[in-house]
């Protein structure tokens, strides 16, 4: 295998949020499969980074918002389409296929290479070895399905300039008509996340793109973009979950201050 770009190397962290969420805290988030991925991973691919609760209850709070934009999509769009920007090894398809709807991975070709190993493609779960901003994935997805589509950039735009995500955005309108949910840190936040990656020794991964008000971002972005609504981060928290008293402050601050938001947005043609 081709070695891993310093940003995909990262594939493991947010798995390792739900391993540790399904292990110690499973009313707050549950996932069998990253915990049987995990469990049959050599140790050489696992993390190396130490994280504190609050981190790790963070990635799996990702993934339990992501459930619920893809139930409440599915709910309207059965037959749609879910297309997950950097998958790594997100196991989005295995907790919420709905046997209707076609599934798509993308991801840099070495990551899929080592996400087939445990998450192989199933019936209506395209692979797509192709890096975001090569638009060839549209016509791809196109070639399958002309439904309503979902697309998913979860822990995505972090690493990425203003300039290259409001492009990003905007060729979406080739794949339209489609919704585009993705988390998004404030400036406050992007500096306190880009201490901690320094202090975890991680500068080669750094995060530049933050969100304050998404209307500023959209004023940016063409007009078939609109903005359907922003949601605090951990607004469906389980905090009667098994979690520490610290990680609940925490959550609670991040809230207040709207340090990290869910950005659900509607893209037209």
């Amino acid at each position: 295998m081709s070695k891993l770009t310093d940003v995909s190397e990262t594939l493991f962290v947010p798995m390792e949020g739900r391993v540790y969420s399904s292990r110690n805290c499973p009313k707050f988030f549950y996932d069998s499969k990253a915990l049987e991925i995990y469990e049959n991973l050599p140790e050489n691919l696992k993390s190396k980074f130490e994280q504190d609760e609050y981190t790790y209850i963070a990635s799996a709070m990702r993934s339990k918002n992501l459930d619920l934009y893809i139930k409440d999509f599915l709910n309207e769009n059965p037959e749609g389409s879910i297309i997950n920007l950097g998958c790594g090894m997100e196991s989005l398809y295995e907790r919420n296929d709905n046997q209707k709807a076609n599934w798509f991975e993308l991801d840099f070709p070495e990551v899929l290479k080592l996400r087939k190993n445990y998450l192989p493609p199933k019936t209506r779960d395209n692979y797509l070895p192709y890096s975001m901003f090569d638009y060839a994935w549209i016509d791809e997805v196109k070639k399958i399905s002309d439904k309503s589509k979902l697309i998913i950039a979860a822990g995505l735009f972090h690493y990425f300039e203003e300039e290259q995500i409001v492009e990003f955005i905007n060729n979406l309108q080739k794949i339209a008509p489609a919704y585009l949910v993705f988390d998004a840190v404030s400036t406050f936040g992007l500096k306190q996340s880009q201490k901690y990656m320094k202090k975890m020794n991680r500068e080669d991964a750094l995060m530049y793109f933050s969100v304050d008000d998404p209307n500023y971002l959209i004023n940016k972005c063409s007009s078939n973009i609109k903005l359907l609504r922003m949601e605090k981060y951990y607004k469906y928290a389980n905090y009667n979950s098994n979690l520490k008293f610290s990680t609940k402050i925490k959550m609670k601050v991040s809230d207040i201050f709207n340090m990290v938001k869910m950005i659900y947005l509607k893209i037209e043609s």
